[in-house]
Formats: C-alpha cells, sequence, structure tokens
C-alpha cells in the first residue's frame, strides 16, 4: 500500500491506497478501511468539473456468516433552510437545470435525479443565488452530498 497525507478544505488525511490494477481498491482513511470501486479502464473519461468536493467512500462491511450485513445510513443533516442541497438518497443525477450565480426561489427545481429507478425533482430550499453547483448530469452521487449550494439574498 502506498501512503499519502492529503489535505481537503483545511483538514488533513492519512490515506494508504492499495493495487490500483484491480477493483475494488483497499483504501485507508485515517485509520478508517474502505473498498473503493475504479470505474472501467476501457470506458470514457468523463467531463472535467471545476473544483469538485472530495467525497468520502463508504466503509467497507464485516462479513457476516449470516449473509451481507447492512450498514444503518449514516446521519446527515437534511436539505434545508441553510441554502446547501444535499442528496436524501444515492444516485445519479438526470439533469441540472441551475447555473452559479442563477437567482432561484424556495420550491423552484434545481436538478433531477435518478435514485432507485424512480426521477425526482429536487428544489431550492430557499431564496437566493446559486454559489457552487458540485454535480453535472450524470455524475454519480452518494447518500448526504452537498449536491447545491445557495445564498441567501
Amino acid at each position: 500500500m502506498k501512503s499519502y497525507r492529503i489535505t481537503i478544505k483545511g483538514r488533513q488525511y492519512e490515506v494508504a491506497v492499495g493495487d490500483l490494477s484491480q477493483s475494488p481498491v483497499s483504501v485507508t482513511v485515517d485509520g478508517v478501511d474502505y473498498q473503493v470501486e475504479l470505474p472501467d479502464r476501457g470506458a470514457p473519461t468523463p467531463r472535467t468539473a471545476a473544483a469538485r468536493p472530495a467525497v468520502a467512500p463508504q466503509p467497507a462491511l464485516p462479513a457476516s456468516p449470516s449473509g451481507p450485513a447492512s450498514a444503518p445510513r449514516p446521519a446527515v443533516p437534511a436539505s434545508g433552510g441553510d441554502g446547501t442541497v444535499r442528496a436524501l438518497m444515492p444516485g445519479r443525477i438526470i439533469s441540472v437545470s441551475v447555473s452559479v450565480g442563477q437567482s432561484v426561489t424556495a420550491g423552484q427545481t434545481v436538478l433531477v435525479m435518478e435514485s432507485m429507478k424512480m426521477e425526482n425533482t429536487i428544489s431550492a430550499t430557499r431564496d437566493g443565488t446559486v454559489t457552487a453547483v458540485l454535480v453535472g448530469e450524470g455524475d454519480s452521487v452518494q447518500h448526504g452530498q452537498t449536491l447545491i449550494e445557495i445564498e441567501a439574498r
């Protein structure tokens, strides 16, 4: 395993990464083990987006003799009046209908997300101006991941 010290938003992490020639890859972040799936090497590279936040992978669950263990969903603050729009479940972004600098009103559709084979319309959490769009069409998102940030007017 190769070890790295990385800094994300001012916080340092100790990261050890296993063999990158196979997937999943064993990754240890601050002593917590994860199994990280790598995209197909032959698949086209997704578009590059500026300043995407790092998303922590979910920890690997220990094997259970009675079958795979199910992990409780981590406690994540729900999207609310703070202007942060978060994914309430894992899924894939179908479309984003706002851009940075755009004015929005509470309840206005900001993106559409597919989860469990259903399309979910995600709305602005308050009136304001979009200050960050952290996802794009086709992106996979995790439960609790910040999708869009809105600053009050």
